[in-house]
């Protein structure tokens, strides 16, 4: 290959690559799917485990080594003057390195992200306590803890129930909430007299 076909290839390889890795990153994901004519056959790699989660992570790699490879080409004709088989080998240190970084800080990200949000139907059968008391009309304000925070939910009942009172969710409507009134626990006293 010439060293002016191998430089064009450089050249697209870096912007290419470049380009696509942060258009990537900054949008919300691009489907691309290829069919070939030929089985590709599967391989396993012990230490690496795929899951469906995973397919975020392999276009930045790929990406990142092909932004890489075609900087380290340039960059090993440039720099160090290098003829087409020396380019070469730098363009595929460069791309290792690369992909080696986007691995990194894609699976620092990965492992960044919190776990699915709980759905507000979810709430269903949990104790809550009435902030703004739940009047004749049947609306008012509940507060809970749920996924680590403390949520201020819109509540209606079929009777009035005061402030401080806890409550038991019976059902999601919209963003509001259906409760009903929690008997207070009985007294050892009131448990005795019972028996």
């Amino acid at each position: 290959m010439s060293a002016d076909a191998l430089e064009l290839v450089f050249t697209g390889s870096a912007v290419l690559g470049t380009a696509l890795l942060l258009l990537s990153s900054i949008g919300g994901g691009m489907h691309v799917r290829l069919h070939s004519p030929i089985r590709i056959p599967h391989v396993r790699i012990p230490f690496l485990r795929a899951t469906r989660t995973d397919d975020a992570t392999g276009m930045p790699v790929l990406l990142g080594f092909l932004a890489m490879f075609g900087i380290g080409g340039l960059f090993g004709a440039v720099a160090f003057g290098l003829g087409p088989a020396g380019r070469t080998a730098v363009a595929l240190a460069f791309g290792a390195f690369g992909a080696g970084v986007a691995f990194a800080i894609f699976a620092a990200l990965r492992r960044a992200e919190g776990r699915e949000p709980t759905s507000l139907r979810d709430l269903v059968g949990r104790k809550a306590r009435v902030v703004v008391s739940i009047g004749d009309r049947g609306h008012g304000t509940v507060v809970l803890t749920y996924d680590g925070a403390v949520q201020t939910l819109p509540a209606t009942a079929k009777a009035p129930i005061a402030r401080g009172r806890e409550v038991e969710i019976l059902g999601v409507h919209g963003m509001a909430v259906t409760v009903r009134h929690r008997p207070r626990p009985r007294s050892r006293r009131e448990r005795r007299d019972l028996k």
